[in-house]
């Protein structure tokens, strides 16, 4: 035994010089991945938390806060404005100043935020803060997947960013399952210094903001992204980072890693002498983005963005009041004859508020003659709606781990292809099937495509080369999340006006989603420096 232990200390360990893509591989995949996942994946579910949490704080806030359906509409959407504006930016950012520390601070920010907004004792200061706290949590949303990817090598990267749209889910389960825990419960007290009375739902906001505060906490134990330390110059960062990271996975010794130099798998372009300034930077990193090479790869990665965005917030934001209605119609007629619409048009009031509030440009006054009365305000929230969501969202995270399984062995352009022609065609039976369960499940069925988004980000991340990667996925996410906002809005309205075409007007976008992803190259790129920018001509 002891003669067999020196032997192997004896065995001469022989160093190459390898790729990146050879060098990450060779560090393995373990514990130190399993981390990875899951201080990324939960920092997507601090995203998903911020930008759907309103779909119960409004119910349970309108009275306190006055709430118009106005404004109701505008704090649905306002998150998703903030994240649009920014995206870009902390793309950007995150090219040029690495993904960790941008993700560590607007984690940060935007939970302080969201604990400002939970003392809120005003509509219009309640939108402002929801608006900079979708502000800050853009940037986490779109960097978390370079930043998951860079750790991995080409075999694993598909499944692992599946894996951490996954997390998805777990927000998913998260929002309900706390607001079921915490909005039933009957108190209040009032702060005489906030003039404000702190109740449940002012405890739930600041329950959805404390899981950003520990993930950012798991995130600063990682290290930065080391293919971004490499890009950069930093070789014996890069190469100290897959060395620790093969240490933890196999269990070996530093000296054991087989790798003394790594290099980009990529094509070397002559840099400037003269440093760029920030806005020399962003219109480069933009400009490639569009350029003959990757200009149609973004445009076709922009539309899958939004029409998967698009189709999955048409119903799910909906998706509460609408239960509700359903709920309710079919408990004054027989199942056969609930459908879909006709439950929607058993409330003539939501219609006629929605029509009122839209067309109406007076978005910022409380007190109009649809506002809900102090005397007949009613602030709670069905359960029979927590129980649904969840079912619904414990489905949607099934699937994500199902689609992280199988995404290297069917393909991502078959996988996407197949779901959105499977959810197109159950939101068409949805629409014209009798019986309040089975248009629950054909509309449940309808909701998984939220899990495709994640697929189209697996896609994006191995399109573009690591000097731009970070900026392609916040500007195909930034058009995402107005595909968000139009279904969270405007669908909402053809909803209550026009409920027939709702499924159709889906159909049609999943027809072009199709036709998007068939002529999306999928042809992996090599990583590529930026080209040299002549200050001189600024």
């Amino acid at each position: 035994m002891g003669s067999t232990d020196a032997q192997r200390r004896n065995v001469k360990i022989i160093k190459e010089t390898k790729l990146y893509s050879e060098a990450v591989t060779l560090a393995g995949y373990g514990k130190y991945n399993i981390f990875v996942l899951l201080a990324t994946g939960g920092c997507l579910m601090c995203v998903i938390i911020e930008s759907m949490n309103m779909s119960f704080i409004i119910p349970a806030a309108q009275c306190d806060l006055k709430l118009s359906l106005a404004q109701k509409g505008i704090l649905v959407s306002v998150n998703y404005l903030g994240i649009i504006v920014t995206s870009h930016f902390w793309g950007f950012m995150a090219d040029i100043r690495g993904r960790k520390n941008i993700l560590v601070f607007c984690l940060i920010a935007s939970s302080l935020f969201t604990l400002f907004s939970s003392i809120a004792p005003w509509a219009w200061l309640f939108i402002i803060l929801r608006f900079f706290n979708g502000a800050l949590i853009g940037g986490a949303s779109s960097i978390i997947y370079p930043f998951a990817g860079e750790f991995h090598d080409n075999w694993h990267r598909p499944k692992v960013t599946t894996w951490v749209s996954s997390f998805v889910a777990v927000g998913q389960i998260y929002i309900p399952g706390l607001a079921w825990a915490i909005l039933p419960s009957d108190w209040s007290f009032y702060i005489e210094g906030l003039g404000i009375s702190f109740k449940p739902w002012r405890l739930l906001l600041i329950a959805y903001g404390l899981p950003s505060l520990i993930v950012a906490a798991m995130l600063s134990l990682l290290p930065e992204s080391p293919k971004f330390l490499l890009t950069q110059g930093k070789h014996d960062a890069t190469l100290k980072i897959l060395t620790t990271m093969f240490v933890i996975n196999t269990g070996k010794k530093y000296h054991e890693y087989p790798v003394s130099t790594i290099i980009m798998d990529e094509i070397e372009v002559q840099k400037s002498e003269a440093k760029p300034t920030i806005l020399q930077l962003l219109r480069s990193q933009t400009a490639m983005l569009f350029n003959k090479e990757y200009a149609l790869k973004t445009i076709l990665i922009c539309y899958l963005q939004f029409g998967v965005f698009l189709s999955a917030s048409a119903l799910a934001l909906w998706f509460p009041q609408i239960l509700n209605t359903l709920s309710n119609y079919a408990q004054t007629v027989k199942n056969s004859e609930v459908t879909l619409c006709r439950g929607i048009r058993s409330e003539p009031r939501t219609l006629t508020d929605l029509r009122t509030d839209y067309l109406s440009f007076d978005l910022w006054q409380a007190n109009r003659n649809y506002t809900t009365q102090e005397d007949s305000c009613i602030d709670s929230v069905d359960p029979g709606v927590f129980l649904v969501m969840l079912l619904t969202a414990v489905a949607i995270g099934i699937t994500y781990i199902l689609i992280g399984i199988f995404i290297n062995k069917i393909g991502k352009k078959v996988l996407l292809i197949g779901f959105v022609v499977i959810t197109g065609i159950c939101g068409l039976i949805a629409q014209y099937i009798s019986g309040y369960e089975l248009i629950l499940i054909f509309c449940g069925i309808y909701l998984l495509i939220s899990a495709l988004i994640g697929v189209v980000n697996a896609l994006a991340v191995d399109l573009y080369p690591t000097s731009v990667r970070a900026l392609a996925m916040a500007v195909s996410l930034m058009i995402g999340r107005m595909g968000a906002m139009i279904g969270s809005n405007i669908v909402g309205v053809i909803f209550y006006n026009y409920c027939e075409y709702v499924f159709i007007f889906v159909a049609i976008n999943h027809v072009i989603l199709i036709i998007a992803a068939i002529l999306l190259p999928t042809k992996k790129v090599q990583d590529i420096e930026l080209p040299a920018i002549n200050n001189e001509a600024d």
